[in-house]
């Protein structure tokens, strides 16, 4: 007699019910074998009931860490059924090998001598909960992280606000010495300057995070980039104090002419970030940066990479904290550690533009002997090249007399205005003003001897492409500088490469900025 017929009788339609059963159905005898299974089983498990039927006990079937469980649990089911648990929580594993779980309730036959086990699959419930548990979990995560973000940029805000505000307010005290204004001073442009780095560093997340922050490659000179690096970290460890720590740029080819193709502004803006945080981490000793050129055995990087790094002797990071450094708003502080400023940023933006460069950062440290960060940046092949050598005009520090030249600017800002009216003043050259983009065409019309124009992009009325374009018919080969507080150099550039503009100026800026961008208009 089939098993169906001992279990079913002749009744078909106690079978019909049997398979059609939302719940997967198991019948078991005395020794705990499986006599009898409904469709249900078939598809949850990936057997057939030819494969279960007399041939497989319940331990088949589940894990074997809930054996005992299971085991006391159809012994008690046995012995009294008042006392078991109307369902329990089981994981048991399908013919692919696959771990699932199911909802068991269980209730003795006792004229049959057998055991009916009734089993829901909640496999994909249980994974729904999971992942909505790891996602609360990331969101509580987030929240944290954003709430001591944000904590620690009003720290991070408000001490360089203080200190600008504080020594201003100084400043307009009488009968200050030369020295004490020029301390005052000083702590004015500090302040001002790591507000703006920190600033810079917010705007460069937010345009990483929507996925604007494109590279804007284009060929340039790397090893004068880099020196230009050098020589603003060596006066920057100068204004900090710190001038008896050597800094050292060592090239990978020595090479004065060695272009290449790349974003030398997101360049730039890796190696200042690993470059500050070697200064505030460094008291004694040396800082190394610099480059090692791979050529084509550097087979994964597609042909030519440069492997940048910068090295210093400074604190160290402890290995368990390594892998923690270039995640957002992380700082690795120990409770009896000083604690240095800094918005915890700088290594999270590093991670991102190396990634948009294809290449992968990492470092490599110890704990009280200093920290080595590399970066690969490949070039790909034919991206490298070497021009004929440019004899490179030196650029006097001290401004040329231009009393012969003309200068219109046109800015709106009467602070700004006045900021390169005082840095050109000493040059005597003459200068006109409008004060939006419409002015600056009349005047230009009115004034064709202009030798030079130096506009804001951002204007009321016509902006400054506008008024570019407007100037540029009544004299195409007059040389235009923009500027502008944008940080996105892509809006500049394009303007620039279209032809707008024959160069720009980012704000703020120094005098010897500015300097440098005219005289390359105003030859000897």
């Amino acid at each position: 007699m089939s098993p169906s017929n001992t279990y079913y009788g002749n009744t078909g339609l106690l079978q019909a019910i049997f398979d059609k059963s939302e719940a997967g159905t198991i019948l078991l005898d005395a020794n705990g074998q499986i006599v009898l299974v409904n469709n249900r089983i078939e598809q949850i498990t990936g057997y057939s009931k030819a494969q279960i039927e007399g041939k497989m006990g319940w331990k088949d079937f589940i894990v074997e860490d809930q054996f005992d469980e299971i085991s006391r649990y159809l012994q008690l089911l046995k012995a009294n059924p008042e006392e078991i648990q109307e369902r329990i929580e089981v994981r048991f594993t399908d013919s692919k090998s696959t771990t699932r779980s199911a909802f068991m309730n269980a209730f003795l036959i006792k004229n049959l001598k057998v055991i009916a086990i009734s089993l829901v699959d909640i496999t994909e419930q249980k994974q729904y909960e999971k992942a909505l548990e790891k996602a609360k979990q990331e969101a509580e995560n987030s929240e944290r992280l954003k709430t001591a973000f944000l904590a620690n940029m009003s720290h991070e805000i408000r001490t360089p606000i203080n200190s600008i505000v504080g020594f201003a307010d100084l400043l307009k005290m009488s009968g200050l010495t030369d020295e004490k204004k020029e301390l005052y001073l000083n702590q004015v442009i500090f302040g001002s300057h790591d507000l703006l780095l920190l600033i810079e560093k917010i705007i460069t997340i937010a345009r990483l995070d929507s996925g604007q922050l494109n590279l804007n490659n284009r060929e340039f000179n790397l090893n004068t980039r880099l020196k230009d690096i050098e020589s603003r970290f060596k006066d920057e460890l100068k204004s900090r104090g710190k001038d008896h720590i050597e800094l050292t740029f060592l090239p990978g080819k020595n090479d004065e002419n060695f272009i290449i193709l790349g974003d030398p502004i997101r360049l730039t803006e890796v190696l200042s970030n690993l470059l500050e945080n070697a200064i505030k981490f460094t008291d004694e000793g040396r800082i190394e940066f610099g480059y090692y050129y791979l050529e084509e055995e550097a087979s994964e990087m597609d042909g030519e990479a440069l492997l940048f790094f910068v090295k210093d002797s400074g604190l160290g990071i402890e290995k368990s904290k390594k892998n923690m450094i270039f995640d957002r708003f992380v700082k690795v502080i120990e409770k009896e550690e000083i604690i240095y400023k800094g918005a915890g940023l700088g290594l999270t933006i590093c991670k991102e533009i190396v990634n948009l460069f294809g290449g992968s950062i990492w470092v490599e440290s110890t704990k009280g002997s200093g920290s080595r960060f590399f970066f690969n940046y490949p070039l790909g092949k034919n991206r490298i090249r070497k021009t004929p050598d440019i004899k490179q005009e030196s650029i006097s520090k001290d401004p040329t007399d231009w009393s012969d030249k003309e200068i219109l600017i046109a800015e709106d800002i009467e602070s700004n205005y006045l900021y390169i009216k005082e840095l050109i003043a000493p040059t005597n050259i003459k200068i006109l003003r409008a004060r939006d983009g419409l002015e600056a065409v009349e005047l230009f019309r009115n004034h064709p001897e202009i030798d030079i124009v130096v506009m804001d992009i951002l204007m009321p009325g016509m902006d400054g492409y506008e008024a570019t374009t407007e100037i540029r018919k009544i004299k195409p080969d007059i040389p235009v500088i923009a500027q502008s507080a944008f940080t996105f150099e892509g809006d500049i550039q394009d303007g620039l490469y279209a032809g707008c503009f024959n160069d720009y100026i980012m704000k703020p800026y120094t005098r010897k900025v500015l300097f440098a961008i005219i005289k390359k208009y105003f030859p000897e």
